[in-house]
């Protein structure tokens, strides 16, 4: 494998993403683990490679404590996988040549590997018996089937959720509230795409606790990923308005037929209307119409378990040379 500039390769790269079995997608993808590189990471070296065979998408660092290691572009989360190719067992055995060659690293880190799945499965195959394994615990996402349409997602939910949509629907509309899509915007539209959402997340309740997207490297995270989603046609936002101003917004992106959900938040002043809800839900018929199959509401939390029917797992192999 040859040492590359993965931004540099991003279109490439992101057509193998979509060709990788088994991953998490749009977070291996280039949007993302880009984003996620310059905004919150620490400063590390380019380490990663281009086979035959596909991607190695990789940095070195060197811990506080001292030791060198290897780890993928995205360490935030861990959701990404670096092993991006649609043939997993000469990936994996080109990887671990790679690495081998390489001296420079006591510890290196692969995430976004599902359970025994075909990467893992080609990597115990690949890897010197004398590189010790170990692994972390299992990251969860949330994802819900739009098969069947709005109708049929709405089948497979509680009969409380539909219960509490309608009600919301009805308190919406009394109140005026409106909803604007916003798809596939050129990326000169995405600053002041982001200043709108910016605005709405100052009113929040997220900002107001220090946990949403109003200050910091998370700010800074999605006002990298943002215009090269636009540039991409993947970029879906949905704004709740009324009185002429916005009270609300999700955005999220399209990825090989599904939609990953990022965030969401509203206008504190309107919490009695369900905005979050409606947002959801709006979001969905919107996917619905444009034929899109699943809905990836990301990591953990429990509200997510009411509008999801699946769980994707992935999990962290840490290899000690």
């Amino acid at each position: 494998m040859e040492p590359i500039d993965l931004a540099a390769v991003a279109d490439d790269f992101d057509r193998e993403v979509a060709a990788t079995p088994e991953i998490d997608r749009f977070c291996s993808s280039s949007a993302w683990i880009l984003a996620a590189a310059a905004a919150l990471m620490p400063p590390r070296a380019p380490a990663s490679y281009r086979g035959p065979d596909g991607y190695f998408a990789a940095m070195r660092g060197v811990h506080p404590a001292g030791f060198p290691y290897i780890e993928p572009v995205e360490l935030a989360w861990g959701l990404a996988s670096p092993l991006v190719g649609r043939d997993p067992a000469p990936l994996a055995e080109a990887v671990v040549a790679t690495l081998a060659a390489r001296r420079d690293w006591q510890l290196a880190i692969i995430t976004g590997l599902t359970a025994w799945g075909p990467q893992r499965r080609a990597l115990e195959h690949a890897l010197p018996a004398r590189w010790e394994r170990r692994t972390g615990t299992p990251t969860a996402r949330y994802v819900a089937s739009l098969d069947g349409g709005v109708d049929g997602f709405l089948s497979r939910r509680s009969r409380e959720l539909r219960k509490s949509l309608r009600k919301s629907l009805r308190a919406a509309a009394q109140a005026g509230v409106s909803f604007e899509s916003v798809k596939r915007a050129p990326a000169a539209a995405a600053p002041a795409l982001y200043a709108r959402i910016q605005e709405v997340e100052a009113a929040s309740w997220k900002a107001r606790e220090g946990v949403g997207i109003s200050s910091g490297p998370m700010r800074a995270f999605y006002d990298h990923m943002l215009p090269r989603l636009c540039e991409r046609g993947q970029q879906r936002i949905l704004f709740a308005r009324a009185a002429d101003r916005d009270i609300g917004y999700i955005l999220g992106a399209v990825f090989e037929g599904e939609y990953r959900g990022l965030q969401f938040s509203y206008d504190d002043a309107h919490a009695a209307l369900g905005i979050g809800g409606l947002l959801q839900y709006r979001q969905i018929v919107e996917l619905c119409e444009e034929g899109v199959a699943r809905y990836d509401l990301g990591t953990e939390m429990d509200y997510k378990r009411r509008w999801a029917e699946e769980v994707m797992e992935t999990e962290m192999l840490v290899l000690v040379r």
